[in-house]
């Protein structure tokens, strides 16, 4: 079986493709690595015979020579267009982050990345016949999403994880819209089973446990981790002094990539941002261009901050509403996990439309949309927060208000994938998500997908009953249809698991996911 490892990190995944190699027959084909783990090396070394993409040249449509030269070898299929059309949009949309100024990257220029991509992928998957794609997450990217779409459409496996509010447990994706069927299953039959909350509870792992006993106490200890390490690496570069020394450590940390004559300080970084007056392709930034742009987006950022909180009112916890936290953007969670309801004004219109008429909709941004690091000004405007109250029954909040406390007090928690959803779980809310979630099937959450399943909204929230026994159903559920392990960026050094368990746990679910 031939395999192309899509944006999987030197570790675990090197190690994790040896043993599906020679235990199970998986041939790595083609690596999709990342620059800065040193994985085209690794990779080299393990699979001599693999060949390895770059993936900061796939972001900006760069395909090996040999893609590039058999063009015409793979036409587009028109079928394929007008079938996959939607996810056009969604494609586009995912290229904000790529612009970062909001003006360098026109849509016919976005349009035309797609299509070139489209085409590439075309002429590679014609030219390899790739048996199975595995990546860690959800193709969520410029280069993969049009990839996942491709295979979608030839039926070729496209395997990847959904993660969780467990640090490094996952659960196989069937696809971007949908968790595996078996914890669905699972969850029917532990309902309709005699044990009880006391067996649920000593059945469960104690990872879940722990993240379902920190949900109970306070927002403070229950703040997930990225949260905190987002806070502190804002703080980092609020300055042009912290940018630069965050910068020069990765240089320091990368000699070899940037010096030398054909190194980065020479060429220009790598990266996926749209220089004005370049095409994609040709667009590399210099180390003070890098810097340049970084605080314009704090500018922008501060702005729109000033202008959001101009905006808030405190609530008022003994009115009814509705609690809708905005994700942050530009992420996966929303794009390409919310399918159309990337666009969180849609699920606000789906909320005023359906909800009963005396509730209020709560809506807080995300802290990170306006933090230093971010790339949050890359997608929103001024007009979103003003569009946001035209609705009558919005009500903006203050950025630092106690997300646990607008979840005890309201009649009902949306979001499009995030952890509110979970909190609320707990929390002994119902649950509205608009997207792909690893809690989607617990029956105390509603997922709107089209117009009959949000005319339900109203009877879904008057007729919720919290029953612990089901909710703990569920997490055995999910535990049983999951795997620990530091399948991504940073989490190795947020875990106490060492390589052997996991690589052993990842070969096991990978297998498992394959033939389920």
């Amino acid at each position: 079986m031939k395999v192309l490892y899509n944006t999987c990190f030197a570790d675990p995944w090197i190690q994790v493709a040896k043993e599906l190699k020679d235990k199970h027959g998986f041939i790595p084909m083609h690596w999709i690595g990342n620059q800065f783990d040193n994985s085209d090396q690794f990779v080299n070394k393990a699979f001599p015979e693999c060949i390895y993409y770059p993936r900061l040249d796939l972001w900006r449509g760069v395909f090996p020579k040999e893609v590039e030269e058999n063009w015409e070898i793979a036409p587009i299929d028109i079928d394929f267009l007008r079938k996959f059309s939607g996810y056009e949009l969604q494609a586009i949309k995912m290229m904000d982050r790529m612009d970062n100024d909001q003006r360098s990257f026109s849509f016919m220029e976005r349009q035309r990345l797609f299509r070139n991509n489209l085409k590439k992928w075309s002429v590679y998957l014609k030219m390899y016949k790739p048996d199975l794609v595995i990546g860690a997450i959800v193709p969520h990217r410029a280069y993969d999403y049009p990839l996942y779409l491709l295979c979608k459409h030839l039926g070729i496996p496209f395997l990847f994880f959904k993660n969780s509010a467990f640090t490094g447990r996952i659960v196989h994706a069937k696809d971007i819209y949908s968790i595996s069927d078996n914890v669905k299953d699972d969850y029917k039959k532990y309902q309709n089973s005699l044990l009880n909350i006391n067996d649920f509870m000593l059945s469960i792992d104690n990872d879940i446990l722990e993240g379902y006993q920190k949900v109970k106490g306070d927002y403070n200890s229950a703040q997930p981790g990225y949260m905190k390490r987002q806070a502190i690496r804002h703080k980092q570069e609020s300055t042009i002094f912290g940018l630069t020394v965050r910068l020069f450590r990765l240089i320091s940390d990368n000699r070899d990539k940037y010096f030398g004559n054909d190194a980065y300080l020479i060429k220009g970084v790598p990266s996926y941002y749209k220089e004005r007056n370049k095409s994609i392709e040709k667009s590399r930034l210099s180390i003070y261009s890098h810097i340049r742009r970084k605080r314009k987006g704090v500018s922008i950022k501060k702005k729109l901050k000033k202008h959001y909180l101009s905006l808030t009112n405190d609530p008022k916890f003994n009115e009814n509403y509705i609690f809708l936290p905005l994700h942050y953007q530009p992420e996966m969670t929303s794009n390409p996990s919310g399918d159309i309801f990337v666009d969180q004004l849609l699920c606000v219109d789906v909320l005023a439309s359906n909800i009963p008429k005396d509730y209020k909709i709560y809506i807080k941004e995300h802290p990170t949309q306006f933090r230093a690091h971010s790339e949050g000004h890359t997608n929103r405007i001024k007009e979103f927060y003003n569009d946001l109250l035209l609705y009558k029954n919005v009500k903006l909040l203050p950025i630092d208000t106690d997300p646990f406390e607008l979840i005890k007090n309201s009649k009902a928690v949306a979001t499009i994938t995030g952890t509110a959803g979970w909190e609320a779980m707990v929390l002994k809310k119902p649950v509205i998500i608009f997207g792909l979630s690893w809690y989607e099937d617990y029956n105390g959450v509603l997922k709107v997908k089209d117009k009959k399943s949000a005319e339900r909204l109203k009877s879904f929230i008057e007729n919720f009953k919290f029953e612990k026994k089901n909710l703990l159903s569920y997490l055995k559920a999910f535990q049983d249809n999951s795997t620990v392990a530091y399948f991504d960026m940073g989490l190795k050094e947020k875990m106490n698991q060492n390589e052997q368990e996991c690589v052993e746990n990842l070969v096991n679910f990978v297998i498992k996911s394959i033939n389920s």
